[in-house]
């Protein structure tokens, strides 16, 4: 019988589709051979189609020349395909049964020249699908290989391939290492400062870019696409949260992330990153200053007290015009589509900002003008950090006594008789561990919230003298970025407002000097509570409940 014959050839990589005498030739030649070798004996057959596949994997058949090849045998076109060896058509067990089922039921025979067997009986059969199966196993083997190594680098610190972020380069040198590309390192700070400075990504973005700031638009190490020399919000976003910036490589571990610290040098420096990031964070669903917009001076900072949800700046048109409010978003954008709502809160929905603005603006100003308000808010604070300091010394107390619990316990397991299971011990030293790494977070965390409070009263009163003077002729956008800089969190409660005051001895430090457009940031500060009274909240707000 004279088959109708088809040569399928792959490779798997760039390098060997573009070697004209390498792979691809190679394959083609012996496949040529075996037909002449056959058809000096027989009449075998004559080869009526080739379908090459360039630098592609053999993992899945999301290959166009195989679909092709598919096709034609689908419409009777070919009647044997031929590869050097079976891992050409599939390296997965699963893929390459649909296509022998798909084969055999278009009676259309398959030969490898490797593994030199024939499909028209049952043992060559079984010996097809063993092969298969042995061609999936290496490739996995090869994955699990490649993967842990790529793991293993990234522990290491060292760049692994993908697109080299814009601010570095390869280190022709070293293998994994990247170094600073100095012109655009510089790029990246200024985009940094102009972020801080605007405090919005798409002003930062427009300030970058009418400034005549670019990036290179080549990238190294892959990338479909050259990136874009100009700024976006996108483009802005990825670099201010890149934590390769400060020397941290981050990378896929399980399900989730993991950190190391990278072989490269950092580029911004970690205190600038956290207070951009913070920044980006408290943020995000802030109402940008314009002028059709209401002049929402709590956005970003404002809270609901009950479920704890941000409540962002909104606006109505009502009888008297445009009216202004503060909304949980996140339920109202969550609801949007159903008719009935299922978002419940003791808090009201939407707080009409004509009257919570008023109540912030009155403590911030007895704040600033009223005599002994400031001293009895910094007296207030440093009760509060001993009450902590006192804290710490307790948790300093505890782990001292569960690790004494744990010494005790890994005595008794060493004295343990061979009889005698050592689970009861083992399951109670996990307890201690999982209690003393909470401790320990905790301990952490304690310090990390008092580290920042450095400031002296003199210090804070310095502070506040430069922002009054601000503060008298001070437009609702510089008069909202004061408030955000004495303010730390506004919660709304139902018949309540809570405010969390900014002392950070860092906020404090960073003295504006009666700069007007200053807007650094501090990183977040411990906060001090002070209730105001709020007389119906919801009177007036559009929707209120």
């Amino acid at each position: 019988m004279s088959h109708k014959i088809c040569f399928y050839i792959r490779v798997s990589t760039e390098e060997q589709a573009k070697n004209l005498e390498g792979s691809i030739k190679n394959q083609e030649d012996r496949l040529k051979e075996a037909v002449k070798f056959k058809n000096s004996n027989s009449d075998f057959g004559e080869l009526v189609s080739v379908f090459i596949d360039r630098a592609k994997s053999g993992k899945d058949t999301k290959r166009p020349e195989l679909q092709k090849m598919l096709y034609e045998i689908s419409k009777g076109n070919i009647d044997l395909v031929m590869v050097s060896e079976i891992s050409r058509i599939s390296r997965n067990m699963k893929d390459f049964s649909e296509i022998w089922e798909m084969m055999k039921a278009n009676s259309c025979g398959f030969y490898s020249l490797r593994e030199n067997f024939d499909t028209t009986t049952a043992a060559g059969e079984m010996v097809l699908y063993t092969i298969a199966n042995i061609a999936q196993f290496e490739r996995r083997q090869v994955s699990e290989r490649v993967s842990a190594n790529i793991k293993a680098r990234a522990k290491r610190g060292l760049y692994n391939g993908g697109s080299v972020p814009i601010g570095y380069k390869l280190n022709p040198d070293k293998k994994g290492y990247l170094e600073i590309d100095k012109p655009m390192a510089e790029v990246v700070k200024k985009a940094f400062e102009a972020y801080l400075e605007k405090e919005a990504l798409s002003q930062a973005a427009k300030y970058l870019n009418d400034q005549d700031i670019k990036m290179k638009r080549f990238k190294q190490g892959g990338g479909q696409y050259d990136r874009l020399s100009h700024f976006t919000v996108d483009n802005l976003h990825a670099i201010l949260t890149n934590k390769a910036y400060i020397g941290i490589k981050v990378f896929k571990d399980g399900d989730g992330f993991s950190e190391s610290k990278a072989v490269w040098k950092p580029i911004i420096s970690k205190d600038l990153f956290k207070r951009v990031n913070l920044k980006l964070k408290k943020n995000k669903g802030k109402k940008l200053f314009t002028s059709k917009r209401y002049p929402y001076l709590l956005s970003g900072i404002t809270y609901c007290r009950a479920c704890k949800q941000k409540m962002c700046g909104k606006s109505a048109h009502g009888r008297s015009g445009k009216v202004g409010y503060y909304e949980h978003s996140w339920a109202t954008k969550r609801e949007s589509t159903l008719s009935k709502k299922t978002f419940s809160c003791t808090t009201p929905t939407r707080v009409p900002a004509k009257k919570l603005e008023p109540i912030i603006v009155k403590a911030v100003e007895g704040l600033l003008f009223e005599e002994g308000t400031a001293k009895r808010l910094f007296e207030s604070i440093e009760k509060k950090t001993k009450s902590k300091n006192k804290s710490s010394s307790d948790i300093k107390n505890r782990l001292s006594g569960i690790n004494s619990q744990i010494n005790a316990l890994t005595e008794r397991l060493s004295e343990l008789p061979a009889k005698v299971s050592a689970a009861p011990v083992y399951k109670q030293m996990e307890k201690l561990e999982a209690r003393k790494q909470e401790l320990e977070e905790a301990l952490i965390s304690q310090k990390e919230s008092s580290a920042d409070y450095t400031a002296s009263f003199k210090d804070y009163e310095s502070f506040l003298k430069s922002l009054k003077s601000l503060w008298i002729k001070a437009t609702p956008e510089l008069k909202s970025k004061i408030i955000q800089r004495l303010v730390h969190k506004v919660e709304i409660g139902k018949d309540i407002v809570e405010i969390h005051y900014n002392i950070d001895g860092r906020n404090i430090k960073n003295n504006p000097k009666c700069k007007k457009d200053s807007t650094k940031e501090s990183f977040l500060p411990d906060t001090f509570f002070s209730r105001t009274g709020s007389n119906s909240l919801t009177f007036g707000a559009p929707g209120g409940s």
